[in-house]
C-alpha cells in the first residue's frame, strides 16, 4: 500500500510538472534551411513546384520504400497537393498554397498538427540561393517539442536540399523559363 501511494504521489508530480513546464513553452515554432544551387531558378522551381519530383530529392522517400504517394490532378504549383502514407513516416499530406517564381508555400497535415511550409528562390550570380523552412505551432501536449524541433527535422531538410540540389545541378539549362 505504501509503495502504491509513493508511486501515486509521484506520478502526479511528474504530471503537474509537465503541465506547468509547457504551460510557460511557446507552441509556435519556425526554422529554415539554405543552400546554392548551381542552376537557373526556373529549375529549381520547377524541381519543387511539381510534387511529382519530391520523391527524386526529398529525404523521406530515400528513408522508407513503403511510402505510397498519391497525387490530385493539379500537376504544379498552387493548388496541387499529395498525401503519403508509409511505415516509417507514417501519413499524412501537403498542398501548395501560393506559389510564384520568387517562393511557395505549403501547408502540410500531419494529423493533429497543421504546420506550413516556406520556400524562398533567390537569384544569385552562380545560381539560385533556396530556402526552405517550416512554421507552425504545436498542440498543448506536444509544446516541449518545440524546444527540439529544429535539431529533429532541420538534418531532413539540409538533406532534401542537398538531395535538391544534386538533382538540378545535373539537369541541362534551357533558354526559356517556365512561369506559374
Amino acid at each position: 500500500m505504501k509503495a502504491g501511494k509513493q508511486i501515486l504521489k509521484w506520478a502526479i508530480i511528474f504530471c503537474l510538472s509537465f503541465v506547468t513546464f509547457n504551460w510557460f513553452i511557446s507552441p509556435d515554432y519556425e526554422f529554415e534551411r539554405s543552400i546554392e544551387i548551381n542552376a537557373p531558378s526556373y529549375i529549381v522551381f520547377n524541381q519543387v513546384t511539381d510534387l511529382h519530383n519530391w520523391p527524386n530529392w526529398a529525404v523521406w522517400w530515400k528513408n522508407d520504400s513503403t511510402i505510397a504517394t498519391k497525387f490530385n490532378e493539379v500537376k504544379r504549383g498552387k493548388g496541387a497537393s499529395m498525401k503519403w502514407k508509409g511505415e516509417e513516416v507514417g501519413g499524412g499530406g501537403l498542398e501548395i498554397i501560393s506559389c510564384s517564381l520568387e517562393g511557395m508555400e505549403t501547408s502540410l497535415d500531419f494529423g493533429n498538427m497543421t504546420p506550413n511550409g516556406i520556400w524562398r528562390f533567390e537569384e544569385i550570380d552562380s545560381g539560385t540561393k533556396v530556402t526552405w523552412g517550416m512554421k507552425g505551432e504545436m498542440p498543448f501536449i506536444m509544446r516541449f517539442m518545440t524546444l527540439f524541433i529544429d535539431k529533429m527535422a532541420g538534418p531532413d531538410f539540409e538533406k532534401g536540399l542537398r538531395g535538391l540540389k544534386e538533382v538540378c545541378e545535373s539537369l541541362p539549362a534551357r533558354f526559356s523559363e517556365t512561369t506559374n
